[in-house]
């Protein structure tokens, strides 16, 4: 006897149920990464939003922004929001910070992995320190804090999302002047891409989906150094000749820590305003 597809409970069509029920983080716990910058400090008030308890995690230097941003998100959501400071390069820092948030949340079921830096002068002849700096932050620390949160998951048999914040500049070499082009910066990044891959195919097995967002040129605050002129010159590079909001990121990064995106794993999501099509 032939069984066919559409009698097979494996194969039936999974009729539409509801996209808005599924856009839901209740009753999840979230660890951000660099939670003081921009990005971090947004996708932490989504997670919260989406009703998700959340750990505050960036330098120690950025402690009292952190205690504010706690305070505001727990009482404009009603969730739970702590504070946690480390270095993310530092594997026994990362290890006590993540510790500390499973003692006070319970466990992490979402990670947006995003700590990271730039610096102005990055050229082919930046000094080895800088650049191991940059390497140290932007992608052993995604390493770093990725599988030990990974570990926590494991641990604790319940899966998970880890979204890695890559860049645009991990697809192309954008410039960084006129004449200048990304050279430790985009290098970074375009590992964390690979990384993000390599941590996807490893980690499905225990139901963790791991993926990526590729921010542009996104006013943060992370830009607050850069030259206005250097900044207009990357808008000419942009086809729809704006740069990117912290909603657009955000509400981005929280689909991807949602059910909805439960098809998604190593994947990457531009979110560029076009500019890796030039």
């Amino acid at each position: 006897m032939t069984i066919l597809a559409k009698d097979s409970e494996k194969f039936s069509v999974k009729e539409f149920t509801s996209v808005l029920q599924q856009y839901t983080l209740k009753g999840k716990t979230a660890l951000v990464t660099g939670a003081a910058g921009g990005l971090g400090r947004s996708t932490a008030q989504a997670f919260a939003e989406l009703g998700a308890d959340v750990s505050l995690m960036d330098i120690p230097q950025k402690l009292e922004q952190l205690t504010s941003l706690a305070k505001n998100i727990s009482d404009k959501y009603g969730v739970k929001a702590i504070v946690v400071t480390g270095d993310v390069s530092d594997e026994q820092s990362v290890k006590e910070f993540v510790a500390k948030t499973v003692d006070e949340l319970g466990t992490i079921d979402v990670l947006h992995n995003n700590a990271g830096i730039i610096m102005l002068e990055d050229s082919a002849d930046v000094e080895l320190e800088k650049w191991n700096r940059m390497v140290g932050i932007n992608l052993n620390g995604v390493m770093l804090v990725g599988r030990t949160v990974a570990s926590v998951m494991i641990d604790h048999q319940h899966g998970g999302a880890i979204i890695n914040t890559a860049s645009m500049s991990g697809h192309i070499i954008n410039r960084v002047d006129n004449e200048e082009y990304g050279f430790a910066y985009t290098t970074t990044k375009a590992a964390v891409l690979h990384l993000t891959r390599g941590m996807a195919a490893n980690y499905i097995k225990h139901g963790i989906r791991v993926n990526s967002i590729s921010p542009g040129v996104v006013i943060s605050g992370i830009h607050d150094h850069v030259p206005v002129d250097m900044l207009e010159t990357a808008a000419k590079d942009v086809p729809i000749k704006r740069f990117g909001t912290l909603d657009e990121i955000a509400g981005v990064v929280a689909f991807l820590a949602t059910d909805l995106a439960g098809f998604m794993v190593g994947s990457d999501v531009l979110v560029d305003g076009g500019q890796c099509i030039n």
